[in-house]
């Protein structure tokens, strides 16, 4: 009987210690998968529909495996009203309307409900995974002069990014229009999680997307 106890014990801690030590590339293999599977399937009338929409960042907690498995059940009513790429740091994302813990587990979530892209400061958060390559990831990588490419599938919004810096979170001024300026700014967690931080660029032009679908890897 004890034999058999330890047997059992051991088995679940082997487990439970394979999933601690796979989890983070679950989670990645997982998310970048949703991401793909959303950025093929803009509609920005059922977005903009959903009832989990939130706009307040403070309601923003850190990914865990079981936000993912969450995301996967419902990823089906969570569709694109954009993308996003950053060639140089290859990161290209769905852009999900609103920041709630489903739309943030998929792609670069919209930080107020009216913006429009090339127009005022266009705010989008995403989260930093601390893997280089999942969500806003990436954007560890980012330098100035970068070339950062926004689209609603009709045209395509170029901007180059100014600077990055690091907030705490509690600045959220940093996302609101400024006089005069056409910007972007892109907020995500810096590496743990205790600050922000923020990606800014400025509009330099707009594209048609027929024309230069080159910017983005979409079957669209």
């Amino acid at each position: 009987m004890m034999r058999k106890l330890s047997l059992v014990l051991g088995i679940l801690f082997l487990f439970t210690g394979l999933v601690l030590i796979f989890q983070k590339p679950i989670m990645g293999y997982l998310v970048a998968n949703m991401s793909e599977e959303t950025i093929q399937k803009p509609n920005i009338e059922k977005a903009k529909a959903a009832t989990d929409t939130t706009f307040d960042f403070k309601e923003v907690k850190n990914i865990s495996l079981q936000d993912v498995i969450n995301a996967q059940t419902k990823k089906k009513d969570v569709h694109a009203i954009g993308a996003i790429s950053v060639p140089d740091v290859t990161m290209q994302l769905p852009i999900v309307y609103g920041i709630s813990n489903v739309n943030l587990t998929i792609g670069a979530g919209t930080m107020k409900a009216d913006q429009t892209m090339g127009q005022g400061n266009y705010a989008l958060a995403g989260h930093n995974m601390n893997n280089d390559k999942t969500l806003f990831s990436p954007l560890t990588r980012a330098k100035k002069g970068m070339k950062i490419y926004i689209t609603d599938f009709k045209n395509i919004y170029e901007y180059k990014i100014l600077d990055m810096f690091i907030v705490k979170p509690t600045q959220v001024e940093v996302i609101q229009d400024q006089a005069d300026e056409k910007l972007i700014t892109l907020v995500t967690c810096n590496y743990n999680g205790e600050k922000r931080m923020i990606v800014r660029g400025k509009f330099v032009k707009k594209l048609a997307y027929s024309d230069n679908k080159n910017y983005f890897k979409i079957s669209k």
